[in-house]
């Protein structure tokens, strides 16, 4: 299993950054992330165990980029702006580090992934999401909170991970939330001076790069929901690629 940092009473304390560990370290939101551990973590154990191994490599590509998105929309971003998008950003801050803290629970119900996805390169991928272009750096945050999204459905309608329903509901809880992130980074992008016509440009780019970083992550995917990642395609009528 994998290790988890607790405080009094073993509720998570503090997340040591998986993939930033030279970033300092963020507070788990507890009193969220607490009302959804508890039964998802009892599903998540009961995983076969193929399917456990498969879960634990996903997850460490997902907890990657809430990490990242936590520094992002909590530092450079919502820094460097004021007012009502200042406290958009902060929200979906507080949204992303509600998705790790429980993202790093599952983990800790689960074996030790194989070194299927090289965290090097996530970090590098995540990283190079950054710009000093805002209306690219928001572009580039909904293309990729898009492809999470897609990434998400699949597994939720698993049949894999069908008899674990708190688990199913946590995976929806996020994809709702990034759903909603994609819309509030998209309208930022266009704000900063982003052409929607552009926006197509951009995500096609992440896709690709996408494709890359998570191919060999594919045999997990197959294993859990009997297909490759789809990307390029829509997430609640909005397409990215198009």
């Amino acid at each position: 299993m994998n290790s988890i940092v607790t405080e009094r009473g073993g509720s998570p304390a503090v997340a040591r950054g998986a993939c930033f560990p030279d970033r300092p370290a963020w507070p788990r939101p507890l009193m969220k992330c607490e009302a959804l551990v508890h039964d998802s973590v009892n599903d998540v154990v009961r995983l076969p165990g193929h399917h456990a191994t498969a879960f634990a490599t996903l997850l460490g590509f997902l907890l990657c980029g809430e990490e990242s998105a936590s520094h992002a929309f909590g530092d450079s971003l919502a820094g460097a702006s004021s007012g009502a998008e200042r406290a958009a950003l902060a929200a979906i801050a507080d949204d992303e580090a509600v998705h790790a803290c429980l993202i790093d629970q599952w983990l800790a119900g689960l074996p030790e992934a194989p070194s299927d996805l090289d965290l090097a390169a996530s970090r590098r991928f995540f990283k190079r999401l950054q710009s000093r272009d805002r209306a690219l750096h928001f572009a580039r945050i909904a293309a990729l909170d898009a492809s999470v999204c897609r990434m998400l459905s699949q597994l939720i309608r698993s049949t894999a991970l069908a008899p674990c329903r708190s688990l199913v509901s946590g995976l929806a809880r996020i994809r709702s939330d990034e759903a909603r992130h994609v819309s509030v980074s998209r309208a930022l992008a266009l704000r900063h001076g982003m052409h929607r016509e552009d926006l197509s440009g951009v995500a096609a780019d992440i896709d690709a790069q996408l494709a890359v970083l998570m191919a060999p992550a594919e045999p997990a995917m197959r294993v859990l929901t009997g297909s490759t990642f789809r990307l390029g395609q829509t997430v609640r009528g909005a397409t990215v690629t198009a």
